[in-house]
């Protein structure tokens, strides 16, 4: 059971902007950190505590008249954990103490970033430790109430010991001694369980026991009851844990005992889900590998149908784990209920449900799917004095004679189950079934590289075109272009998902110019007058000669240079900016300007203005998503006025409410705003000749 930590989530306290850039870029560069956050005095730390989940904090002793103590203070009132590593000025042993004392983790010369990087990696491996032992202790936990379950059921008679004195016993102990509860025997010596006769042999036992609990112990002996009536008894003595706390655990084994009968009951319980009363994950592969052999033998197609209950953290929070639980449970009766058979049903997740059934074709097993997704969106189940509106997110995929594997078969089932999440703006409630012979739909690179070769050689890319709403000029006609790939099935893969192959093989320069050809083209033919946003990736920078080449089509197409924007990422005008710098001083003798993307995700984005002469910025995504948070509205706010400032016009993507339209109408600043709310993007540029 392992903990993977994908992003690291760095906090960096500083007196200095500049040398805080600077570390976060020695960190990133060294593979460490893929997000950093810079907060330059109090106001700024609670805010970041406030608002997001951090993996480690890197904090100077004193930083806008805050303090690494205060620092800590707030941590611990908040409740955040965050491992802290001290930069100091000068190390010794005073300073280290206080650090300690504080609560940080380490400290460390600012200056020395080979010993900082150290210690970085040293607190992660600490992070994912505590991680791993939070999930094997939660493991524990069910396996205790596992082995409390058995042993409540066994036909041995089993006890639990400590320092000599029960504190728990099965009914079968209890019967055997004759006594009536187990709170009756609580307290009471084992001693008092063997005859008078054989004391020093339990004696001599114990002793032994306690130089090394590890061991293992069986005692002949005479067992005597409440009654004073004797008999003979085994007892054997091992060590164990009973409600998370070491002790000895006692069985005095029944001669009539069944093994074969406890041995399946333990087989049983172990592909038990303790919450639902439904099979576990492993009991279900077990039964996908039945599947699979069957289409392989017998040519019996089965479908796995993948149900996630959408939302499920926020009810969570709304009726606490108890309630949660208490609603997964009332959605396994539900489905168990809804479906006719003994069809195999478990709970493979938190909140995830999986069912195995043979089925003829697709759309039979898509049938089954909405049934079932309508059975949990009418549900409705009273938990904890409130009404919870679920509902579920379900993936198909296939079990067929070609199948891999069965874990194969579930990751593709959980791959669509994802997509399905994401229908309905995110919203989930849909079905998304696999077509297993759809290699491309599978995420095969090599599918997608033919794909991309087809598309280059037969001219088949899809542009779409999104309008960018000018605020102050609705004669200002700009649209930003993106590209899709087609596919056989009549649906699109987007730039993400085939780009990165395409560069990996050398194709993303002859894709960007594909689109810039083509959009210009498209635009040239519009009777209205047309301005192109047009995105390059930064692989494309490395062509020299990309510029000239952008002078010739632009020749080519009869296009005006001056109603072009090439856009590049923030990350990629970072990472190749001395490429990004000569190409913008290109781009303006031909009149075309330069334009970043998910601009301000680093900590001062603005010293990109110090390289590329950049005439617009479109702010990330995330800064929209957030407007709700009256302290991000305001940070957003201060970024705009500042790109506002430097003269760069602003552009604010991603608007997919009238609520998020609102906000933005309040802030000054903003030039296009552009988004799903607005208009989506199209094949056709739809120009308002009036305007």
């Amino acid at each position: 059971m392992t903990y993977k930590l994908d992003t690291i989530r760095l906090l960096i306290a500083h007196d200095s902007q500049d040398d805080a850039e600077q570390l976060m870029n020695a960190l990133r560069n060294a593979g460490r950190a893929t997000r950093a956050e810079l907060v330059l005095g109090e106001d700024d730390l609670l805010r970041a505590l406030k608002s997001g989940s951090w993996e480690l904090l890197l904090c100077r002793p004193a930083f806008g008249g805050c303090t690494l103590e205060q620092a800590m203070a707030h941590m611990q009132r908040l409740g955040k954990a965050v491992p802290t590593i001290a930069l100091v000025d000068e190390f010794d042993q005073q300073t280290l103490l206080t650090t300690l004392q504080a609560g940080g983790r380490a400290m460390a010369p600012v200056s020395n970033r080979e010993l900082i990087m150290l210690l970085v990696d040293q607190q992660l491996q600490h992070l994912q430790l505590r991680k791993e032992r939070q999930q094997l202790e939660l493991a524990l936990r069910d396996a205790e109430k596992r082995l409390s379950v058995l042993m409540d059921q066994s036909r041995d008679a089993i006890a639990y010991v400590v320092d000599g004195m029960h504190i728990h016993a099965n009914d079968a102990y209890l019967e055997m001694f004759g006594y009536d509860s187990a709170d009756d025997l609580a307290g009471v010596p084992i001693m008092d369980m063997v005859s008078a006769a054989d004391h020093e042999k339990l004696k001599k036992l114990l002793r032994s026991r306690a130089q090394d609990e590890s061991q293992t112990n069986e005692l002949e002996c005479r067992g005597v009851n409440t009654g004073g009536d004797e008999f003979d008894a085994t007892f054997v003595f091992s060590p164990s844990t009973y409600d998370g706390e070491a002790c000895t655990q006692i069985v005095i084994r029944s001669a009539a005992v069944d093994e074969s009968a406890l041995q399946e009951k333990l087989d049983e319980m172990s592909r038990m889900d303790q919450v639902t009363g439904l099979y576990n994950r492993g009991w279900l592969m077990e039964q996908l590998d039945l599947a699979l052999s069957a289409a392989v033998q017998q040519g019996q197609m089965s479908a796995v149908l993948y149900l996630r209950v959408d939302q499920f953290e926020q009810h969570q929070s709304v009726v606490g784990i108890e309630g949660a639980d208490e609603a997964l449970g009332l959605v396994a009766e539900a489905l168990r209920g809804a479906i006719q058979g003994p069809v195999p049903l478990a709970r493979v997740g938190d909140e995830e449900f999986a069912l195995l059934l043979p089925v003829d074709d697709r759309d039979a097993a898509r049938e089954q799917a909405e049934a079932l997704r309508k059975v949990i969106e009418v549900l409705m189940p009273a938990v904890q004095g409130r009404t919870l509106h679920l509902t579920a997110s379900i993936g198909v995929a296939f079990v067929q004679e070609d199948s891999r594997n069965s874990q194969a078969v579930m990751t593709k089932a959980l791959d669509c189950c994802n997509k399905a999440q994401k229908a309905n703006n995110q919203q989930g409630n849909s079905v998304h079934v696999h077509d297993p012979m759809d290699d491309v739909a599978a995420g095969s690179s090599e599918a997608v590289l033919l794909s991309i070769r087809q598309a280059l050689e037969h001219n088949s890319f899809r542009l779409m075109y999104q309008p960018l709403m000018n605020l102050s000029d609705e004669g200002d006609h700009l649209f930003e272009v993106f590209v899709h790939l087609p596919q056989k099935d009549g649906e699109d893969l987007k730039p993400e998902a085939f780009m990165p192959v395409a560069a990996e093989h050398g194709l993303a320069g002859k894709i960007d110019r594909w689109v810039t050809l083509h959009a210009m083209r498209t635009a040239a033919a519009q009777q209205g007058r047309v301005s192109l946003l047009i995105n390059l990736s930064g692989h494309s920078l490395q062509e020299t000669d990309l510029a000239s080449w952008i002078g010739k089509a632009i020749k080519a197409a009869r296009f005006d240079g001056s109603r072009l924007l090439f856009q590049l990422s923030e990350a990629d005008a970072n990472s190749f900016l001395k490429q990004a710098q000569v190409f913008g001083e290109q781009i303006a003798v031909l009149g075309s300007g330069l334009s970043i993307s998910r601009f301000a995700g680093g900590i001062n984005p603005f010293k990109l203005f110090e390289h590329l002469p950049a005439k617009m910025v479109k702010f990330d995504g995330s800064f929209t998503q957030e407007l709700g948070k009256a302290e991000s509205k305001q940070k957003f706010a201060d970024l705009i006025s500042t790109a506002s400032g430097q003269g760069r016009k602003v552009v604010v993507g991603f608007v997919e409410s009238a609520q998020q339209m609102q906000v933005l109408w309040t802030l000054n600043g903003i030039n296009y705003l552009q988004g799903y709310y607005l208009q989506a993007p199209g094949p056709e540029m739809q120009v308002n000749e009036e305007g």
